[in-house]
């Protein structure tokens, strides 16, 4: 009997063996957490969520994500970085939380290339503050305490007449963004930290509870002022309290006409004035033919004297962005990576309206362009 081979299947037999090798190749190349190869030319949303207290990963948070087309995706009980397809440009409304926190939302907006062969990456990380109990508090008035990042402790003190009827007050410490090298910008206004007041309660002008914040910041010890701020985000406004200081100013006192969420901030704004993207970098290319690419970009800035100024205040302005990607692979051909960054100059005035200068700091924002070409030839064979 004669047997006949389809040499159509074998080839593809052949193919498929090899896709599969050179899949394995991608995803060994370096370190052990590479994430899986993707399109070439895919943008991606990269969220994680984080313990605001210690900086660790929260395991089975919610992500609630608003198109800008209006449409809401949500997912629940995630684990490390959630990354979702971002094919729409315009601003993504993103909520992350999880049961004992406090909810956290912010505004990211995506832009796309139209450049060949480039996908963009945008990261947005959400630092999680634990919810407080609450504590009783009557119409007679009282002092209650508050957590915070410092030996001595926040107070508020509550008079006589503040409140019609008894009621559990929850005061929530908002953790320092710096302390994990976040720069939180709400309103051209650099968060240092803030408290969650609930439930949502306005007090009489005669009886207005009163909010005690230990200074750290050297700068305001010696002189410049303390603001305690809620911002609008339907008006894009700040109600401002400037602190009173007690009189060795290590204390900063403010009356609170309601409660909501208030920062802490120094007199510094931050207004953007340009946004670029740094040249393009070389980043990794394929080991051998077919095996497709990974690798890690990393952008620096060196910090000014300005930076530093600022870094003292209490800001953490991180200066160091890191994305990675694996790409492929892609049959008889070897692939580039290439990266770059979105950079944001921010002219700095102080609390007296002067600008005293200008920064620059890298956003979590690449940009990822692969280029390839043919390597059948340095392949080992057809």
């Amino acid at each position: 009997m004669k047997i006949k081979f389809n040499t159509h299947l074998l080839t593809l037999l052949a193919v498929a063996i090899t896709m599969v090798f050179a899949l394995n190749q991608c995803k060994n190349v370096g370190p052990s957490d590479w994430p899986e190869p993707t399109p070439d030319a895919s943008n991606q949303l990269k969220m994680a969520v984080f313990n605001g207290d210690n900086g660790t990963s929260i395991q089975g948070y919610d992500i609630k994500v608003i198109l800008p087309d209006g449409t809401t995706q949500e997912f629940d009980n995630e684990n490390g970085t959630l990354t979702i397809p971002s094919s729409l440009e315009g601003n993504y409304v993103i909520t992350a939380s999880k049961e004992g926190f406090l909810a956290e939302s912010a505004i990211v907006e995506i832009e796309m290339s139209t450049e060949d062969n480039v996908s963009t990456v945008t990261q947005q990380q959400f630092f999680l503050s634990k919810k407080s109990n609450g504590v009783p508090v009557t119409p007679q008035g009282t002092v209650i305490t508050a957590e915070n990042n410092l030996e001595q402790p926040t107070t508020i003190e509550f008079p006589s007449g503040s409140l019609q009827n008894d009621q559990e007050i929850s005061v929530s410490f908002i953790q320092p963004p710096a302390k994990h090298g976040d720069l939180k910008i709400i309103g051209e206004r650099v968060i240092v930290k803030g408290y969650n007041f609930t439930p949502d309660l306005t007090f009489p002008e005669n009886a207005l509870p009163t909010i005690n914040i230990p200074v750290e910041v050297q700068a305001v010890k010696d002189g410049a002022p303390l603001y305690f701020g809620t911002y609008d985000m339907d008006t894009q406004s700040w109600e401002m309290i400037e602190g009173t200081m007690n009189g060795d100013r290590t204390v900063a006192s403010f009356e609170m006409p309601h409660f909501s969420d208030w920062y802490a901030f120094t007199g510094f704004r931050l207004v953007k004035s340009s946004v670029t993207w740094s040249s393009w970098e070389y980043v990794a290319e394929s080991d051998t033919c077919s095996s497709g690419a990974c690798g890690t970009f990393v952008y620096a800035v060196t910090p000014t004297p300005l930076v530093t100024n600022l870094i003292s205040l209490g800001y953490n302005i991180n200066l160091k962005v890191k994305d990675v990607k694996c790409v492929g692979p892609h049959y008889k051909y070897a692939q580039v990576l290439y990266a770059r960054c979105r950079i944001v100059t921010y002219d700095v005035y102080d609390y007296t309206g002067q600008i005293v200068g200008s920064i620059q700091v890298p956003q979590n924002k690449f940009q990822w362009m692969i280029d390839e070409y043919y390597c059948h030839d340095q392949g080992g064979g057809n």
